[in-house]
């Protein structure tokens, strides 16, 4: 049954993400931009044309500069279309954990940063988000089993020291309220969800009325130092020449990195078809859990439930996208022992690559021993669009040769002297890039 409901069909040209995700479908593929034919000098141009593309360029179009952004596909077709769309606070990493790993200090600054995230987001595009299906809602983070509980409840006492507000629910209540079969959980009051891909289009084509040039279908295969310019030069020979390049282009950027700076894992996501009670949908938190991979669930604008997990390490496109069928039987069964009962028909089923740092936090900014101006926001992990409306701020900062509160909690400094990105300084100069990214 399950092969003939999603047939594996090879289509090797899509790195990031399986056929079938149900932003794509929901929305499609939105209009064709063309691609880049002749070279051009620009101010800032952007490589990717998701939703941290996107939001990056948003907030340099006050700045006045000219701002060019380039994409491999089309617009929001890439991570952006394989995202899942919960908007947390949580970072992957507990706050607990978090302190150890970077202080008190920087992992309070991140986390509050994430939580003031969805009203800054909320402040800047109002309308846009009424478009795109955005709505606040509770998160309900649970515990996988009763050995998770006490570092669970530890968490929520850490969390309640800094003013998050979240409540312990035991066992019964979690059952009685939500129909999970947990020994408890943390149910936090801020978390939204929207459609990212409606999102990212809309703001692209607003992008497109200020006077930024969009280009798809156009692959950036070598970024140059030449003098005080950045030269992009792409597949078919053309270049673009700019004071300062951000490079957004999801997990695909770090073959712009000398050194690993993150893990690279695939994740694997359905969709149902429509309830018959909508009622569930409506009222239900983002859920998520403490296991490791975690499964997690939302409702979507239609009525359906999206229920993702399953993560495997990322070999290839191809072996990703053979294990859709069995991760998909995965997160089936996991949805079976957390509620008790079948999952609703599927109707789609997909399969996306992304990347998790050491800490749960983003890179953005330059890295050390590379070009100043050549800057990154690689917003990995459980929170990439959180993380994205912090990275459009600071690469507008940076860009005006202003620091950011942030920069020493989410930039590549942040683990010390030596941080992941550095490489030497000879090698400034070219970066060694053989790839086509966007």
């Amino acid at each position: 049954m399950l092969a003939a409901v999603w047939p594996f069909r090879p289509n090797p040209s899509q790195r990031i993400r399986s056929n079938d995700a149900y932003w794509v479908l929901r929305n499609g593929i939105g209009d064709a931009r063309r691609p880049l034919t002749k070279s051009l000098d620009c101010d800032v141009a952007v490589v990717g044309a998701g939703i941290t593309g996107a939001l990056i360029a948003d907030s340099l179009v006050g700045t006045g500069a000219r701002v060019v952004v380039l994409d491999a596909r089309d617009v929001a077709s890439g991570s952006t279309a394989a995202s899942t769309a919960l908007l947390q606070y949580e970072i992957d990493t507990h706050l607990i954990d978090l302190v150890n790993l970077l202080g008190e200090r920087r992992a309070l600054l991140a986390y509050r940063a994430c939580l003031e995230s969805l009203a800054r987001l909320e402040a800047r595009f109002p309308e846009l988000l009424k478009l795109s299906n955005y709505r606040r809602r509770e998160s309900l983070y649970l515990a996988a089993d009763d050995a998770a509980v006490p570092a669970l409840r530890a968490e929520l006492a850490a969390r309640r020291a800094i003013g998050i507000h979240c409540d312990w629910l035991d066992g019964t209540e979690v059952r009685r309220r939500f129909g999970c079969r947990r020994p408890g959980g943390i149910l936090s009051a801020v978390a939204a969800e929207l459609d990212p891909v409606r999102f990212t289009q809309a703001l692209v084509t607003g992008l497109e009325r200020h006077g930024v040039a969009v280009f798809s279908h156009t692959r950036v295969q070598r970024i140059d130092s030449r003098g005080e310019r950045l030269v992009l030069v792409t597949g078919e020979g053309q270049e673009v020449r700019a004071a300062h390049v951000i490079v957004a282009a999801g997990y695909e950027s770090l073959n712009f990195l000398p050194r690993k700076v993150a893990t690279v894992a695939n994740t694997f996501a359905l969709v149902t078809e429509p309830l018959a009670e909508r009622v569930r949908v409506d009222a239900m938190p983002l859920i998520w859990e403490s296991a490791r991979p975690y499964l997690y669930l939302r409702g979507t604008p239609d009525g359906r439930l999206m229920v993702g997990g399953a993560d495997v390490p990322f070999r290839n496109d191809t072996a990703r996208d053979l294990a859709l069928s069995r991760q998909v039987r995965r997160i089936s069964r996991g949805y079976r022992e957390l509620f008790g009962h079948e999952l609703p028909r599927i109707a789609y089923a997909w399969g996306g690559s992304f990347a998790n740092t050491r800490d749960g936090l983003p890179y953005i900014g330059a890295a050390a021993g590379l070009h100043p101006r050549l800057q990154f926001a690689l917003c990995y992990g459980g929170n990439g669009i959180t993380y994205s409306v912090h990275a459009a701020d600071m690469i507008r900062a940076h860009v005006e040769s202003r620091p950011h509160a942030l920069d020493e909690v989410f930039g590549f400094g942040r683990e010390g002297a030596d941080p992941p990105g550095a490489c030497r300084s000879g090698d400034a100069d070219l970066l060694p890039i053989d790839s086509s990214v966007g």
